[in-house]
């Protein structure tokens, strides 16, 4: 990329109004120049940093120590005796999150990359732990790959958040007070000004281009506040080291496989004539949070639910209206354990299907079988797709897009869909053990659908089902539903 010529700031997106640069200094220049003012301020008054002595705050010094919150650009904490005792919460022991950045970093070397500066929340998640409802504003990973530690760049009230979730030290999270939330600042300004207090403002720098958490204004930021450095676009490195996934990750999958088949066993039981469609969203849901078994859910993603003749769109929610006889209902859905998502889908039709519905049914179940024979280690991802395409078509069926998906680590502003494999025609990926697919046949016509999937575990093998449910189309009269052909 083009670093833009250096003015007097980086472009401004409220007209008028001057945008506030950050300013860090170590936490070890704040602990021994106490009282004392660090950098030049946008306007007078603000941005000052001052540390306050702890014993000024009624707290003991072992309890809390951080920068103003009034008036900061750092903020820290040091983590209570309660947060330490409660890390055994954090889901994946300290090795396995020290495995995932040596392959991180290795990734990286190999193309050449000093620094990641990584905002995708599921690749935050994945190196360090880092669970909290806050990607709703600017949070940083900065990864430096000659094995220095990592620094968490997170909102200042979310400190506290990264020292319950994560076993990082309190010296690898760092928190930006609000003044970088208002209209007129942007947090990035203040990660630049970490990368330049730890001397990583030369590198090579790859960021997140292609991500939902990363702004062409963040860029144009990091271009301006850090000019020698030299840009790449990651190019989804993290999620291409997380397509292999560990045995722990894969229990934890597994896991989110029975609170899914929990979840939409629920969901086939509540589907009945004249029953409201929010009424059902509202079981699923439950079914999702509470989970089973004692294994509680983490924030789902929203189930698709078409009804009727909105079958024939794939990513319909619930609506008003109450299910009819006559009508099928697609259900897509996905637990999530520990933000690990088990994608599932399955079909109920009220009343007796017609005959070219049960037909449609059947060639579905032939696809999957012909699929699953090439869902294993060393196929191509293409070949899963051909493998489909083969055996429907004969059927009168056709699928123009693809058939399945990487799935790993989700959350609620970026899906589960790992965005890297993809089972469609082109994609010459080698499937691996290890990787998880989530299988997904759903077939959308004109005026009607049907959809089955399953999440999946490649072996070298036969492929290996998180879910245990039948695969047929359930068939729901005014009695209990069973499946065709029962």
């Amino acid at each position: 990329m083009t670093t833009p010529e250096r003015s007097g700031s980086w472009p401004v997106p409220v007209a008028g109004r001057p945008i506030v640069r950050g300013h860090i200094a170590s936490f070890r220049s704040i602990a021994h120049r106490r009282d004392r003012r660090y950098g030049p301020t946008a306007r007078a008054g603000s941005l000052q940093t001052r540390v306050i002595d702890e014993a000024s705050l009624g707290c003991p010094r072992a309890t809390v120590r951080f920068a103003s919150a009034s008036r900061t650009n750092l903020l820290r904490r040091v983590t209570t005796e309660a947060q330490m005792s409660e890390r055994d919460q954090v889901p994946f022991p300290a090795t396995e999150y020290s495995d995932r950045l040596d392959r991180v970093r290795k990734a990286a070397d190999d193309r050449g990359l000093d620094l990641l500066v990584l905002t995708d929340p599921k690749n935050i998640c994945y190196l360090t732990g880092y669970d909290t409802y806050a990607f709703y504003v600017t949070q940083a990973l900065l990864v430096p790959v000659s094995g220095e530690q990592p620094r968490l760049i997170v909102r200042g009230i979310d400190v506290t958040a990264a020292q319950w979730t994560t076993r990082l030290s309190d010296d690898q999270i760092l928190g930006y007070g609000d003044e970088f939330v208002v209209q007129d600042a942007h947090p990035m300004a203040f990660v630049a000004d970490v990368i330049k207090a730890n001397g990583w403002h030369h590198l090579r720098i790859a960021v997140e281009c292609d991500g939902g958490s990363f702004s062409p204004l963040a860029m144009r930021i990091l271009e301006h506040e850090l000019p020698d450095a030299r840009f790449a676009d990651s190019r989804r490195l993290v999620e291409w080291v997380r397509c292999i996934k560990s045995t722990r990750e894969l229990a934890v999958m597994c896991e989110a496989g029975k609170i899914s088949d929990h979840a939409m066993s629920v969901a086939l039981e509540a589907i009945a004539p004249g029953v409201a469609e929010p009424a059902v969203a509202a079981a699923i849901y439950a079914a999702l949070v509470e989970g089973v078994d004692g294994l509680a859910g983490s924030s789902p993603w929203q189930p698709y639910m078409a009804a009727g003749q909105r079958t024939n769109s794939p990513h319909c929610r619930w609506t008003d209206r109450r299910y009819r006889v006559g009508e099928p209902t697609m259900i897509e859905l996905g637990a999530h354990r520990h933000n690990y998502a088990a994608g599932l889908s399955r079909t109920v039709f009220l009343g007796d299907p017609p005959d070219a519905y049960r037909a449609l049914d059947k060639a579905v179940q032939r696809g999957m079988a012909a699929a699953l024979d090439k869902l294993k280690a060393g196929y191509r991802a293409e070949d899963v797709k051909q493998a489909w395409q083969l055996a429907t078509t004969a059927r009168g069926v056709e699928k123009g897009s693809r058939i399945g998906y990487s799935i790993g680590l989700s959350f609620p502003d970026t899906c589960w869909v790992e965005r890297t494999v993809s089972l469609a025609a082109g994609d010459r990926t080698v499937l691996q053990p290890h990787m998880t697919i989530h299988l997904m046949l759903a077939v959308w016509l004109d005026k009607i659908g049907h959809s089955l999937s399953e999440t999946f575990i490649i072996t070298e093998g036969e492929p290996e089902s998180v879910s245990s449910l039948p695969r047929q189309l359930t068939v729901t009269h005014t009695g209990q539903p069973h499946r065709a052909g029962e």
